[in-house]
């Protein structure tokens, strides 16, 4: 009886090519929000201001977010956390425009979508907020922070409760 090990042989490499390439595909796609993380040079404007927002001091974050921005229009995290920040202190029209200009530079910024839904939660806007979160689950396949947190607060929202983003 003669065995045929190249048929099986074969089947193993097509087995090995798919489970490969749904590894790499992973890898890739939980490695950044999306093509905006192309080695952009951040400044010590931008990295004073993370850490001031992580202490809560959002005005002194928006003036190093703004020193950031002079030497640097393009970087989509400036202006993320510039929504951000604004919508931590109340300002929803300037953290509106912000989160706008962070998704024009690109549209699949995974912070700026969640952060946008939190606010439109603010405004009432589920619908809104319901779309930032269809859009981030097509881009975290496997699931991601950002998705994990809007669905929360989304689902809070609905029970009249208020998020703590």
């Amino acid at each position: 009886m003669v065995i045929k090990f190249k048929s099986y042989s074969s089947i193993n490499k097509i087995n090995l090519f798919i489970i490969l390439s749904l590894f790499s595909f992973s890898a890739y796609s939980a490695g950044s929000d999306d093509d905006s993380k192309k080695t952009m040079v951040k400044s010590n404007y931008y990295y004073n201001a993370v850490k001031l927002i992580k202490k809560k001091s959002y005005n002194l974050a928006i003036e190093n977010l703004v020193k950031a921005e002079q030497s640097n229009k393009l970087d989509p995290d400036i202006y993320n956390y510039l929504g951000f920040s604004f919508r931590k202190i109340g300002d929803l029209d300037k953290a509106g425009m912000y989160y706008n200009k962070a998704l024009t530079i690109s549209p699949k910024h995974k912070g700026a979508l969640e952060y946008q839904g939190e606010m439109f939660l603010t405004l009432g806007k589920l619908k809104k907020a319901e779309n930032n979160l269809k859009k981030l689950e097509k881009l975290c396949f496997l699931g991601c922070e950002e998705e994990k947190m809007l669905k929360a607060s989304i689902s809070k929202y609905k029970k009249g409760q208020k998020s703590n983003y």
